[in-house]
């Protein structure tokens, strides 16, 4: 890289400077202060400043040649001199940045673990930026304060500790990096706000697409480019409706809950922790898989609690093995039938039952892990979080990274298809505020698009910490992995990887659910149990399990354990998983 004359001679009168006034405040202070003992020590680094100083002069020396050899001026270098002893920042901003560092951004990731799904660092993004409003928050290192508040390029700090070793708040921005935007960033001194203030250059008119002939205009987080909004509040009949809901909901909860411990102590256990599951009639098959795969695997489900929406879901539940909590008068008004679509109006009620059952056991101070009935277990989850040597064990709420970084998603991604919850007031206060957002669930049809607002806003206003269990790991993967890691599909199917779960998530409807499952081998379910009632089944559900999946090719272009080049693509004109 090249570098100008004048830059290097203001470097090194800068380095000089600061060197020399550091080294000999802190030798006057030594010598004035210390012992006799010392002073042979204090003698020797005399010693070696003279030797520093002597090499300086000659770099110092060197440099001037070099000035004159390519015709630059005194005044040239006198205007380094001046450069070299000029702020960083100007008065104006001494109050929001006196001094600048930078970090590596995966150290400093590392270190302030925000919760965040992490993107993997790139060359353009690979360092952190901070900014000191006092001398006295800059790291102690002399270089570092030197450089750091004088003109010339911003010094980087070895560490993230070294970097805010100083620093009594640490205030962090996460901002956008795509190189398609024109963004600016503004940091203004002012009463403190935890939220980022967002303009765009929109109109007032939906659907109109960003244009640099509008003005910036202050608009919601949500704000699409396109002039559309991810996010809009909910209707007034759709808070009208929930209220109906929600009024003899609130009503008979005491004795829900008096009734609902009783079961939930016996599942709980000495860890007092239990995975909690939803489901109705309309997806038990998926219910009875995870129990089959499970089973194959001699994996224990004594701490599994069902919320079953309908005596048909209850009694098969039961049949195989499966503590099961019903409730007719709070479950009894949710459809039988499966959610055909994403959703979908059915999709949209089951919602609330997924609602209703953590809202319950956080009000009974249990620690619960919530998972949908589209998994599977290769380990049982809870082993990672009742670790606590774990690094992240310190979090309060565990979500799956859902691998869907859009707007609507954002900070945090989470997927509400499983997730670990450990009992605090922070906690039991969050969903107890889940369950008054159901009118924003049914406005949105997202029970996701809902949760992630208030883990937004719980997590500034009351401290909840938030840990994503990233989409570029490898111990819960889901429909992300199956879509879009075909690396990872293969690397997984030769055993290079040894997950705790797969959530067949990323699929609309459960009838892919099922085809997706059964041709990566996680189909455990005979074929005359698939939406039978155990009155139809006859006898205990049991009978329904394979001891091997039942492996069958569907489509060509999505991740098989077995090579399906013969069958059709789910996407047009796909070419196969094993091309």
């Amino acid at each position: 890289r090249l570098v100008s004359i004048p830059f290097l001679i203001s470097s090194a009168l800068a380095g000089a400077f600061g060197f020399y006034l550091g080294n000999n405040i802190g030798l006057h202070t030594g010598l004035h202060h210390g012992h006799q003992q010392c002073l042979s020590e204090k003698t020797s680094e005399i010693e070696n400043l003279k030797v520093e100083g002597n090499r300086l002069r000659r770099e110092i020396a060197s440099i001037r040649k070099m000035a004159e050899e390519k015709g630059i001026s005194d005044n040239v270098i006198d205007t380094a001199r001046k450069r070299a002893n000029t702020p960083r920042f100007p008065k104006g901003l001494s109050k929001i940045a006196s001094g600048s560092v930078l970090v590596d951004r995966d150290d400093f990731a590392s270190i302030f673990d925000m919760g965040v799904p992490l993107d993997k660092s790139l060359e353009e993004n690979s360092q952190v930026l901070l900014l000191y409003n006092r001398q006295n928050a800059m790291p102690k290192n002399q270089t570092l304060l030197n450089e750091g508040k004088l003109t010339g390029e911003i010094p980087i700090a070895k560490s993230a500790l070294e970097a805010t070793e100083n620093c009594d708040f640490l205030n962090v921005v996460l901002t956008n990096v795509n190189a398609k935007r024109a963004q600016c960033i503004a940091i203004m001194g002012q009463y403190e706000s935890f939220h980022i203030q967002k303009f765009m250059r929109l109109t007032e008119v939906v659907k109109e697409p960003l244009s640099r002939s509008n003005p910036l205009r202050l608009v919601s987080r949500g704000a699409q480019d396109n002039g559309r909004l991810s996010t809009k509040p909910p209707l007034k009949s759709h808070t009208l409706d929930y209220w109906r809901l929600l009024v003899p909901y609130l009503a008979k909860l005491p004795q829900v809950l008096e009734r609902l411990d009783l079961v939930a102590k016996e599942v709980a256990g000495s860890l007092n922790t239990i995975i909690v599951m939803v489901c109705n009639h309309g997806q038990s098959e998926l219910l009875l898989n995870f129990v089959c795969s499970a089973k194959a695997r001699n994996l224990s489900l004594k701490q599994v609690l069902l919320f079953a929406t309908d005596i048909e879901t209850k009694e098969l539940a039961e049949s195989i093995g499966i503590t099961v909590f019903f409730d007719d008068e709070t479950f009894g008004s949710m459809p039988k039938a499966p959610a055909y679509v994403y959703a979908d109006p059915n999709f949209t009620k089951m919602m609330m039952a997924k609602v209703y059952c953590v809202q319950l056991l956080a009000m009974l101070d249990y620690d619960f892990l919530f998972q949908d009935v589209d998994l599977i277990w290769f380990r049982n989850p809870l082993e990672i979080f009742h670790n606590t040597s774990h690094p992240w064990h310190n979090f309060d709420v565990y979500f799956q990274d859902d691998g869907n970084h859009a707007l609507f998603y954002s900070p945090y991604s989470a997927n509400t298809g499983f997730y670990y919850v450990r009992q605090n007031d922070r906690t039991r206060y969050f969903f107890n505020s889940l369950l008054l957002a159901g009118d924003l669930i049914a406005g949105t049809h997202s029970h996701q698009i809902a949760l992630i607002a208030l883990l937004n806003e719980h997590a500034s206003l009351y401290g909840l910490k938030t840990k994503i269990l990233s989409r570029d790991g490898d111990d819960f993967p889901g429909g992300y992995h199956y879509h879009n890691r075909k690396a990872w599909m293969r690397g997984f199917f030769k055993n290079e990887y040894d997950p705790y779960i797969f959530h067949m998530s990323w699929t609309s409807s459960k009838i892919n659910k099922r085809k997706f499952m059964e041709q990566v081998g996680f189909w455990y379910l005979n074929e005359r149990c698939i939406g039978k009632t155990l009155n139809e089944i006859g006898g205990t559900a049991n009978t329904c399990c394979l001891a091997e999946p039942n492996v069958v090719c569907h489509y060509r272009d999505k991740p098989s354990v077995i090579p399906c080049k013969d069958s059709r693509p789910i996407d047009k004109d796909k070419p196969s998983f094993w091309d």
